[in-house]
């Protein structure tokens, strides 16, 4: 087993943790090895061990140092434990000897294991990391701790003569005061950590991680009883391990025998039993004043000491943390880790006796992705509000502040110059460019086409071109590299072009309505005949040519369909359609036909809220998205950032159907750029953004990564920014050039020119995982 650090370790953030320790792992191991520290080998078991060896007649410290020729080691762990940028993050360890797998008497070993979960028998088999019988493959690797004395009080800004006599008091153990010796074996429990995937792959780069930090909690995690969220939390993590593992990653449990907030059971149950009985029952504002009141502190945990075991396995970036806990965030941070996203437990896994605990936790500042008050609500709706909290991301970057992207800003004049040719060189001159909305995507003439034949007014006309347009529109997520579209002339057509056309197919067939007299249109019943074989087959899709989110795509429509009946004001009281938004307007309409943008968007935002997927907590808000940098301690979602990338895109494509009736709507500057991947990569394919690390172009991310929002953030300032130097370049203002324009002209065709030039396949430089809703 190799020691050496003399390679390029993996690249955490900045730590905040010593890495320059006199007295370091090394030393600690070395005591180990001879003999030499304060304490007994086996935790909280030790005692045990002492009176089993009298009774046995075996001397247990001699026994326990000779290794058994059956032993092995897990190769796996081997692998990433040798690995030479793993051990080159070592340097800031005090509360384990990482090479403790190894040792001549160990603090650590290692097993394979079959996991089973029965509230998880509805995982699909791969017999890879679930199988048949629905047990998880894992494993599992225990560690007893070993404390670095001057390594540990420094750690916790602790004087070490004040925590050696504090140590000696407690356990009775006077070996404690002398500091010659600086190991010291606490009477203790250890972890467990459990691991759902290839362990080895944790020291790559790009590996997917998920990780729940999770202190043992007796009642609730073996015996299911209910006052807390333990082993609700705990079997949800392991679900998300068992997704991340599915993907190719890895997911780690990491279960501390920290039991009652490492007060106790007896302590805890003190607690309970107060709670439960003080005046006026549970209360969510008793909740640590019961605890501070019977253990005379509201937590013995310190969690600063906690990360010493992710560091260890190499870990350097959390890609899904589940776990709402600021302290354990706050300390996982402080160490270098990067924290990508945070996963709240859903409602419905929150037990009826939990209800206290969880909403206490939460007013203290857990992390949560509830949103309370309809206040709160109508603030995450609004124009508004996109920009504002954007511009709060954007601050930070300027202040070098944010946490994946470095901003240069010295380079949007380039990129000015650049979007200014690309229009040139579609349009001509900057008076032909047109609104950026789907329309742009259907074959040249086939809309005309098709409105020349339909005999109906104005009015039923344009309900029709909202009806195709919506339902065009939703569907138009990303369809991955993979996915092309043959259209009626035989041409191949991709990505936003192949979706338009093959929706304008689907509509013209009549897929989207129930009533085969009116093909024309999208109604509720037709969208609930809808079958996924007949969307499969509208879009092409085969094995052969896969198209990334069509599930995502087909729930949204199923969910579309019973939102429609639910809102008459928007959609109409008998036939239920997107067309009848324009029946919603027209009253609304002042002697010149003007209306505020926001009329129309109060239709969009409240009318199809509904149908947005469930985030991972249960939580149901659309294209609203957190990013911790911007978290204030006791204001709720002061750390969610709206985008409302597909509400504003057809609410721009909305626009040139009810302008056919005359409308003209009026503070269009509400209105933002489109935080999506064309735009975004824009900007990173000309250096304005760089990711921080490199590995960050050859991943995929969720589009709840902190990394992404802060990439979309960034991106819808930096539009606004662009669209100024470009009008200045063209003598044109706002209202000659709106935003809209700039975007078509524009940044959106620019992003796709650079793409091809910089990867060849127009791909992003930044990949996300679709789902079929959000790009």
């Amino acid at each position: 087993m190799s020691s050496s650090t003399e390679f390029s370790p993996l690249t955490p953030k900045e730590s905040n943790w010593d890495i320059d320790l006199p007295f370091n792992w090394k030393s600690v191991h070395k005591d180990l090895e001879e003999n030499r520290f304060i304490g007994t080998y086996g935790s909280d078991n030790a005692a045990f061990h002492g009176l089993a060896g009298i009774r046995a007649g075996v001397d247990m410290a001699k026994f326990h140092s000779k290794r058994s020729p059956d032993e092995f080691y897990i190769p796996e762990l081997e692998k990433l434990l040798s690995n030479p940028r793993v051990q080159a993050q070592w340097a800031p360890l005090v509360t384990l000897d990482p090479l403790g797998m190894f040792a001549s008497r160990p603090t650590q070993s290692a097993c394979t294991a079959h996991m089973m979960i029965p509230e998880l028998q509805h995982m699909d088999t791969d017999n890879v990391i679930v199988n048949e019988d629905k047990s998880i493959n894992c494993i599992k690797l225990a560690v007893d701790y070993v404390w670095n004395m001057p390594g540990l009080a420094k750690r916790l800004h602790m004087d070490e003569g004040a925590m050696r006599k504090a140590l000696a008091e407690t356990t009775q153990n006077t070996e404690v005061l002398n500091t010659s010796i600086n190991t010291y074996m606490p009477p203790v429990g250890g972890a467990t950590i459990y691991f759902i995937g290839d362990p080895s792959k944790i020291a790559e780069k790009t590996t997917e991680i998920a990780v729940r930090c999770h202190d043992a909690c007796c009642g609730s995690d073996v015996f299911g009883t209910d006052i807390c969220t333990c082993r609700p939390y705990l079997v949800y993590a392991i679900q998300g391990c068992v997704e991340t593992a599915k993907r190719g990653g890895v997911g780690i449990i990491v279960y501390f025998r920290k039991e009652g907030r490492s007060l106790g059971e007896v302590t805890k149950f003190r607690v309970y039993n107060a709670r439960k009985a003080q005046k006026g029952g549970d209360t969510p504002e008793n909740y640590f004043k019961q605890t501070e009141s019977i253990a005379g502190i509201r937590d013995a945990r310190f969690q600063e000491m906690m990360p010493d075991i992710l560091v260890w396995l190499g870990v350097s970036r959390i890609d899904w943390l589940l776990s709402m806990s600021s302290d354990k965030y706050d300390a996982i941070v402080a160490s270098g880790i990067e924290v990508m996203q945070r996963v709240a437990l859903p409602d419905m896994y929150v037990p009826k006796g939990a209800t206290v605990e969880i909403t206490a936790k939460i007013a203290a500042g857990y992390h949560s992705d509830k949103i309370e008050t309809e206040d709160i609500v109508a603030d995450l709706r609004s124009l508004e509000l996109i920009r504002e909290r954007c511009g709060q991301v954007y601050n930070l970057a300027t202040q070098g502040k944010s946490h994946h992207f470095s901003l240069d800003t010295s380079k949007l004049d380039q990129v000015a110059d650049f979007v200014v040719d690309v229009t040139k060189k579609h349009y001509g001159d900057f008076s032909k460019v047109e609104y950026h909305s789907r329309w742009r995507h259907f074959l040249t003439g086939s809309v005309e086409k098709m409105v020349s034949k339909w005999k109906c007014d104005a009015v039923e006309t344009v309900r029709r071109l909202i009806d195709l347009c919506t339902i065009s529109v939703f569907l138009d997520a990303g369809a991955g590299n993979k996915w092309h579209y043959v259209d009626c002339e035989g041409q191949i057509r991709e990505r936003s072009e192949g979706l338009a056309i093959a929706t304008f197919d689907m509509f013209n067939d009549g897929a989207f309505s129930s009533d085969p007299a009116q093909p024309h249109r999208v109604n509720s019943l037709g969208l609930k005949n809808l079958t996924l074989k007949a969307l499969q087959k509208g879009f092409q899709v085969s094995e052969n040519n896969p198209m990334v989110g069509l599930d995502g795509r087909y729930k949204l429509l199923k969910r579309l369909a019973k939102a429609l009946p639910g809102l008459p004001e928007y959609f109409g009281g008998e036939i239920h359609r997107p067309g009848s938004i324009v029946d919603y307007i027209l009253p609304r309409l002042d002697a010149d036909k003007k209306v505020n943008i926001k009329v129309l968007w109060k239709a969009i935002i409240e009318g199809f809220e509904s149908i947005w997927p469930e985030n991972l907590s249960g939580v149901r808000r659309g294209d609203v998205w957190v990013y911790s940098g911007l978290k204030q301690v006791g204001v709720p979602a002061s750390d969610m950032v709206p985008f409302h990338k597909l509400s504003q895109w057809l609410t721009y494509s909305l626009l040139e159907p009810l302008e056919r009736l005359g409308m003209k709507f009026t503070d269009m500057h509400l209105m933002t750029g489109l935080a999506e991947y064309r735009n975004g990569g824009l900007f990173v394919d000309a250096g304005v953004l760089t990711p921080k690390r490199e590995e960050y172009t050859k991943m995929e991310f969720d589009a709840g990564s902190e990394l992404v929002v802060e990439w979309r953030a960034l991106t819808l300032i930096l539009l606004d920014k662009l669209a100024e130097k470009i009008r200045e370049r063209c003598g044109l203002t706002a209202e000659e050039l709106p935003l809209v324009k700039v975007l078509q002209g524009g940044t959106w065709q620019a992003g796709r020119v650079i793409a091809q030039q910089k990867r060849g396949n127009r791909s992003s430089p930044i990949t996300v995982r679709s789902d079929g809703t959000v790009f």
